[in-house]
């Protein structure tokens, strides 16, 4: 046969079953690719739609594994979608419905398949008593699909997420038409994943579009638009252009205030939002004066302990550091470092942030000796809690040298300065900013 037999499988279970099945039909002649071979560097989905679309067969080995594999299943979806020859091996359990209109081999006990499998393998013969097997994929699959693509989401798979919905968009416009509701769902998510995956440029240019169209099926006010326009000014703020987006953000609010209400959560997150891109444009006064309003709105609407009101503080407090009132700032932070604790636990990330900024403002305040133990006990709880070569833990370790170097002990400085260069070297690159900003303080206290 020409090309090669692509393999689908379940690396929980059946790994090394599949290894011998590979050896024995390599014996045979037959040239076999399975996800072993994945080369490094190259993004796995790619490669595996690649093997597949190039196979001359696909086998798959079914065990209740594979039958839960969501792997397994979109490899199923893209044999199917090239119509290529499909094999089934019962290993485990039983036939997967999906597959019960074609042949299948019974290897139960680790047996490898019989000569006449070869044979039909080197073929390309499938035998098909009922449909074919390259089935046209229907609404049901690209549910599942989607709903895959959400799950490896949830986990932070974002790209791959992405690679998944950009089929299933492909599919249920062919299939449901482009102003369909779930058409304009799997739009939506595929924006959030690419935008997650760090292309905000490209996911705010789909979202602009997205946010038309749904404007132009669903009506202006309809929730899935307001959602959808939140979306777009989120990814041009987070490509860069915070100025706009707290333009965008402003005449959002307004929007959700009339639609949906002054507490409705989403028009709380809006202000949120507002707030953080009026910040990042430079304008910490105006920030903190948003934040201090929404602070007292989310502990009415949702509660003082409610994450989201500690996050809307923890906010006002960063933004009244950086407009210049870092006492102030201080004494907000170690309220949140409290309260934080209590809800949220002491290692929780936040409470560990919280711990962080309340550290820099009482050093920034000029209470560098007050600020010098806070932040040693940070750094050894960010090494037990994230691990040393963590960003927050390199971080910390850099204020920390540098509330040491302003506290007067230059000789200490230097030598906490010395090996924060080298840790940020091996990390993150000699070229790295904040590698370059280490050098410099070890430079500046005389290293």
């Amino acid at each position: 046969m020409s090309g090669h037999v692509f393999i689908s499988y379940s690396h929980a279970s059946d790994g090394k079953y599949v290894e011998r099945l590979a050896t024995h039909l390599m014996d045979a002649g037959v040239v076999v690719w399975f996800d072993r071979q994945l080369i490094t560097g190259e993004r796995w989905s790619e490669v595996i739609e690649r093997q597949i679309d190039s196979c001359a067969a696909f086998v798959v080995v079914m065990s209740p594994e594979a039958r839960r594999s969501e792997w397994v299943d979109r490899e199923i979806d893209q044999a199917e979608l090239r119509r290529k020859p499909i094999f089934p091996l019962l290993l485990v359990g039983e036939r997967f419905f999906r597959l019960a209109h074609l042949q299948y081999e019974d290897v139960t006990g680790d047996r490898m398949p019989p000569p006449q499998f070869t044979t039909r393998l080197r073929g390309g013969q499938t035998v098909t008593p009922a449909a074919p097997a390259a089935a046209v994929v229907d609404a049901a699959t690209l549910t599942r699909q989607h709903n895959d693509a959400v799950r490896m989401h949830d986990r932070g798979d974002y790209a791959e997420a992405a690679d998944l919905l950009r089929h299933v968009v492909d599919g249920r416009t062919r299939l449901q038409g482009a102003d369909h509701p779930d058409t304009l769902t799997a739009r939506h998510q595929l924006v959030r994943s690419i935008g997650e995956a760090g292309d905000r440029a490209e996911a705010a240019r789909l979202c602009r579009t997205l946010v038309a169209d749904r404007t132009r099926v669903q009506g202006a006010d309809h929730p899935d638009t307001l959602t959808a326009r939140h979306q777009l000014v989120r990814s041009i703020g987070e490509a860069g252009d915070r100025a706009e987006a707290a333009r965008l953000y402003r005449t959002l609010v307004a929007d959700r205030t009339r639609v949906q209400g002054a507490d409705h959560p989403h028009t709380l997150t809006a202000r949120n939002n507002l707030a953080y891109n009026i910040g990042e444009s430079g304008d910490r006064a105006e920030a903190a004066r948003l934040y201090r309003t929404l602070v007292a709105d989310r502990t009415r609407v949702l509660g003082a302990d409610h994450p989201e009101t500690l996050t809307s503080r923890h906010n006002l407090a960063y933004n009244m550091g950086e407009s210049g009132d870092r006492a102030e700032a201080a004494r907000v932070y170690r309220d949140l470092v409290a309260d934080r604790t209590r809800v949220l636990g002491a290692d929780h990330p936040n409470t560990l942030t919280s711990r962080h900024n309340l550290a820099r403002n009482i050093g920034e305040s000029g209470d560098w000796a007050e600020s010098v133990p806070l932040l040693r006990d940070l750094v050894a709880d960010y090494i037990r809690v994230l691990g040393a070569d963590h960003p927050h833990t390199l971080t910390a370790r850099h204020n920390l040298a540098r509330n040491i170097g302003q506290s007067g002990d230059r000789t200490e400085a230097i030598r906490l300065f010395r090996t924060l260069v080298a840790d940020n070297t091996r990390v993150k690159g000699a070229d790295h900013p904040h590698t370059e900003l280490s050098r410099q303080q070890l430079k500046y206290y005389g290293g």
